[in-house]
């Protein structure tokens, strides 16, 4: 409770049980959302046991992971659930292929290849993709072209994905672990590089990443042997210390000579993981993370600088990989919505249909447009284009698109025990795309309720004044540190605390948010109080004039931790 002083709560769970459970945790969520969407999909499917007998295994699977104590117990235990996992998508996979849940084999094979050694992610992988064609080939129908999906493509991306995450994994480790060991002995050494220069070069030497040093006039002093191999790598000679042209984390715009990250360490600046990239478009290519750091003597005087360079590009394909995975889901959402779709439209034209069931047909249709929009604008922000979100503009009121959001929400509200509540000052008119506008509003009330404390509460306001109009969702949730809020509208990210709570969420929903009102001309702030909650504020012209004549959108972050 607020000002009180708790004395006594729940043990807190170990490093290796939270692990289990976090990951147990995005493998049930969504096979639950799958079966779910099958379910509206293909209500016949309904009263199918498969489907139910498999939401209770991974259900007992839920519960096993929370209640075990695994940091009590053999850690080979805990080796067991992800193989469980496999298995139990893949019979459900076979008895239930509508679903299209076999996709989902990638998530326990993710936790096998990020967590366990090489042996175990060889038996994994291999005895997945062996299962999968056993399973296929034991059908009594012959293998067919149709079957190229499940039969090659999705082995084949199981196979991939774990390679990729293992090493990616492996350097993290490898590298984390060589930055935490010689960091300190780096910093030390160069302070007393006139006693330990020999150390200090056999030590910077050995690690597997490069390092180039300068003293306080801006002349380099050391290039280690790692540095020097990512110049041969491509052609560069060694003695020129970096490469002579470098592009920015685009892969495309080349860096000028004084926004280089060399010339920035020489002029006094320290920076961290400046995305840097070497070899021409279209050919071999390496990422590196350029960091930098500067010196003080014993009297606190600048002493010059140290320039780290780490090979990245592993890590980026495998972001490169994540995209790639978003985007054909995505893709493959997109097919049977608009299939969907096309025939709600034609049985809205039946002219025998009662009005009760039009209206329900109104309403499916509505929220699979919906749906789509969302489908759509994942398949975007997962892509490396730049295209726009689709607007279409036209007078509507603020006011009554709150409610409709309001009302939509109510029943998740009332699930998780939070008080739902819309102030409104009367109709709130703007030339604004209602269907984006929607799309907003529930992203900002679904984050409020989903992040929200037992007992709170949410509160939509609405408003206007002769030149703009605003929503305002206020919550009474746990608030967001300010070290978080430059980055909460990132793609992708999520707070510490979202990450290891149990809800489920891409990072993208912030994201659109701010693009939609940056096209509408409009401003975004957030301000967040940690334990007290968090506050988000859209205001928008009123007309498009207004909009075209204004800014391109702010964002404003404000934090009382």
């Amino acid at each position: 409770m607020p000002g009180g002083d708790r004395t006594t709560g729940p043990r807190k769970r170990g490093r290796v049980a939270s692990g289990i459970l976090s990951a147990q945790l995005l493998i049930s969520g969504p096979i639950l959302v799958v079966v779910l969407a099958a379910i509206v999909v293909e209500p016949g499917i309904y009263s199918s046991p498969v489907l139910f007998s498999a939401v209770a295994f991974f259900f007992v699977l839920t519960g096993v992971s929370a209640l075990v104590p695994w940091d009590s117990i053999d850690r080979n235990w805990g080796k067991i659930l992800p193989f469980v996992n496999v298995a139990g998508i893949l019979v459900l996979r076979e008895m239930a292929p509508q679903t299209g849940v076999g996709f989902l084999v990638i998530l326990p094979i993710v936790w096998i290849a990020r967590t366990f050694g090489r042996t175990l992610v060889v038996i994994g992988t291999g005895g997945t993709i062996l299962a999968m064609w056993v399973l296929r080939l034991a059908r009594p129908t012959p293998v067919t072209s149709a079957d190229f999906l499940s039969f090659v493509v999705v082995p084949v991306l199981v196979a991939f994905v774990a390679g990729a995450i293992y090493m990616g994994s492996q350097r993290g480790r490898a590298q984390s672990t060589l930055l935490r060991q010689h960091s300190a002995l780096v910093q030390t050494a160069l302070a007393k590089a006139s006693r330990q220069e020999e150390v200090l070069i056999e030590v910077l030497n050995a690690v597997e990443f490069g390092v180039v040093a300068f003293d306080r006039h801006g002349k380099v002093t050391f290039v280690n042997r790692k540095q020097r191999q990512y110049l041969t790598d491509f052609g560069t000679d060694p003695d020129a210390v970096v490469h002579a042209v470098v592009y920015q984390a685009d892969g495309v715009t080349p860096y000028t000579e004084d926004d280089r990250p060399l010339t920035r360490a020489l002029s006094g600046q320290a920076f961290d993981n400046l995305t840097v990239w070497v070899g021409e478009p279209g050919e071999r290519r390496a990422a590196h993370a350029v960091s930098s750091r500067i010196l003080h003597d014993r009297d606190g005087q600048y002493d010059g600088g140290v320039v780290v360079l780490s090979d990245i590009t592993k890590e980026l394909e495998a972001v490169r990989a994540r995209d790639d995975l978003i985007g054909s889901v995505s893709h493959e959402l997109r097919s049977p919505l608009t299939s969907i779709l096309g025939y709600l439209d034609l049985a809205q034209d039946d002219a025998q249909m009662g009005d009760e069931t039009r209206r329900m047909l109104e309403v499916a249709y509505g929220n699979s447009e919906r749906l789509l929009v969302i489908v759509t604008d994942l398949l975007r922000a997962a892509s490396d284009s730049d295209k726009q979100l689709a607007m279409s503009f036209t007078p509507s009121d603020l006011a009554q698109i709150a409610r409709d959001s309001v009302e939509a929400h109510q029943v998740l509200a009332d699930e998780r025990e939070v008080e739902l509540v819309l102030e409104s000052d009367g109709a709130a008119i703007a030339t604004i795309d209602p269907m984006r506008m929607r799309q907003v509003v529930d992203n900002l009330i679904t984050n409020a309720i989903k992040y929200n404390l037992e007992w709170g509460s949410v509160t939509v306001h609405v408003g206007s004044d002769d030149a703009s109009v605003h929503v305002e969702v206020r919550d009474t949730g746990q608030g967001i540190p300010e070290a978080d809020l430059p980055r909460i509208f990132d793609r992708f990210f999520r707070t510490n605390s979202a990450k290891t709570s149990a809800t489920v969420g891409t990072g993208l929903g912030l994201n659109i948010v701010r693009e939609i009102i940056h096209r509408h001309g409009g401003e975004l702030t957030v301000t967040s109080e940690l334990g007290i909650g968090t506050c988000f504020r859209a205001t928008l012209p009123t007309d498009r004039d207004g909009a075209d004549a204004a800014a391109p959108g702010a964002l404003v972050g404000e934090t009382n931790a």
